[in-house]
């Protein structure tokens, strides 16, 4: 009776070793894809900065503003005046 019981666990330690190796494989390649993502919004947002022609201190007037909004602040810009 006792040997069919340690062929059971061995075969559930070499599966559960094959099932963590699987673990381990996904979580990298879920990890490696959200770079990827992280990489085409980045490629995306740097074309729309690019597509913009603008100055550099218009560009960072409306990222002010921008900011600005999502803090639910009034923004304080400097449009069209030079420092």
């Amino acid at each position: 009776m006792r040997e069919p019981m340690e062929a059971k666990k061995e075969k559930l330690r070499a599966e559960l070793v094959r099932a963590k190796e699987k673990a381990s494989e996904w979580t990298a390649r879920a990890r490696d894809i959200e770079r990827q993502i992280t990489e085409c919004e980045n490629t995306e947002i740097l074309q729309a900065v690019r597509s913009v022609a603008s100055s550099p201190e218009e560009l960072r007037a409306v990222l002010t503003m921008i900011r600005a909004a999502n803090a639910k602040e009034p923004p304080a810009t400097n449009f069209g005046k030079e420092n």
